[in-house]
């Protein structure tokens, strides 16, 4: 019996051993001994773990993933591999960080291992083949409260310092939070307000705890114009990670890809301002959407128009700002038609005079008046039976519809409904 015993345990250390072998061996951050190290097991060595995507798939983007476990554990595994291995598939190259915890250490050591984890990261970027320029961090819980920590409190880095990875920037080019944060430290200077990186957000009503720092975080970001998207789901537990699997919760890593893809962190191509023109058989279009899908390549940002025409300008003329423009090169075209009839308040020089009334409280009887005769005559019934999509520049057309989106040329969209 006791020989049958000694089987079984010696068969789960291969069965466990195995499991993990497919992992690359941690890489200390401080090879010759950590700061302020108070032994020598591995809780006391800070280490990243690489997960490197095959070389074709690679598009240059890296992250560094900390789970959580309330600085007294890590959540490796559902917080940690699994999200690391999720970012590798898609082509980003994963580093999960082993921190060190309480009570053997306390924040200043763990900001120091997520900082040092970063700059680790910019320093071999070469070698990762790596854009020193896209490096974010992902974090779960207390894990979201040190990547957080990183954009408040990371050092940029010494140009002179003799230690190669205290040369680059600790600061991350993006923050992903997961159900833990905290809000804007009292003492954070209007000029580092402005370095905060931009920020994505996920969280459960269900999990009130964590909702109550992320949502005060987010209030924070947008009184300070930090770019941040934010994603609170209705049910959920604490702890669910990336929750593959889970038909509900599971979108949110696709919500997060999204964001990444359209701010343009998967592809190293500069963003351009646009401006442009789109007509439907040889008038503006009124209402409607412009859908940009890049064509040279996927990692390329995706650029949505939304044509309301409000203001004064010309109609069916657009601008985009460069942060949300597309890259230089070739995009396939969608035009999608929202209404045949559409005029903005903000254009209609009556409806703008009344509505200045209305905000100013000067608004008389005879206005009013006016106002309900006004209304009486605009034509506010249906103008459309459903969404109209043009895919093609003419109908019968064989190629997609195409534009070359050249740096500081304007582009001119037109489709035509018949041939």
């Amino acid at each position: 019996m006791k020989y049958l015993l000694y089987l079984l345990v010696f068969f789960l250390s291969i069965s466990r051993n195995h499991a993990q072998s497919s992992l690359a061996a941690p890489i200390l951050l401080w090879p010759q001994g950590a700061p302020g190290a108070t032994g020598t097991s591995d809780e006391d060595k800070p280490a990243v773990i690489p997960f490197i995507p095959e070389k074709s798939k690679q598009n240059g983007t890296a992250v560094l993933v900390i789970p959580g476990g309330g600085f007294t554990i890590r959540a490796v595994d559902h917080e940690g591999v699994l999200v690391a291995q999720w970012l590798k598939e898609r082509g980003i190259t994963a580093f999960l960080l082993r921190y060190r915890l309480r009570p053997l250490y306390d924040r200043k050591d763990w900001l120091a291992d997520g900082q040092r984890a970063i700059q680790y990261i910019r320093a071999n970027a070469a070698q990762y083949q790596i854009d020193p320029d896209r490096v974010g961090a992902v974090g779960f819980s207390a894990g979201a409260m040190l990547v957080a920590d990183l954009g408040f409190n990371a050092g940029l880095g010494d140009a002179n310092a003799t230690d190669p990875l205290e040369k680059p920037s600790a600061l991350p080019n993006f923050d992903i939070l997961a159900y833990g944060a905290m809000p804007f430290p009292a003492a954070l200077s209007p000029e580092r307000l402005k370095q905060v990186p931009p920020t994505f957000m996920f969280g459960t009503v269900e999990d009130a705890g964590s909702l109550n720092g992320l949502s005060t975080l987010f209030v924070d970001m947008v009184k300070n114009k930090v770019p941040v998207e934010a994603h609170f789901f209705q049910n959920g537990v604490h702890g669910s990670g990336f929750a593959l699997g889970d038909p509900i919760l599971g979108e949110w890593p696709k919500l997060l890809w999204n964001w990444m893809h359209t701010n343009g962190f998967l592809s190293p191509k500069k963003r351009l301002a646009l401006n442009g023109l789109v007509k439907l058989d040889g008038s503006p279009l009124l209402r409607g959407m412009i859908v940009l899908t890049p064509l040279d390549n996927p990692n390329d940002p995706p650029v949505i128009v939304y044509m309301t025409n409000t203001g004064t300008g010309e109609l069916g003329r657009f601008s985009m700002p460069a942060e949300q423009g597309p890259v230089k090169g070739k995009y396939k075209v969608e035009v999608r038609q929202e209404a045949t009839r559409w005029t903005s308040n903000s254009r209609d020089p009556f409806m703008i005079n009344m509505m200045a009334k209305q905000r100013d409280n000067t608004l008389t009887d005879a206005d009013k008046k006016e106002w309900g005769e006004f209304l009486r005559k605009r034509n506010l019934n249906p103008s459309i039976d459903k969404q109209k999509v043009f895919k093609k520049q003419r109908p019968g057309d064989v190629k997609d519809y195409v534009v070359e989106i050249v740096e500081g040329k304007e582009v001119v969209i037109e489709v035509f409904s018949q041939r």
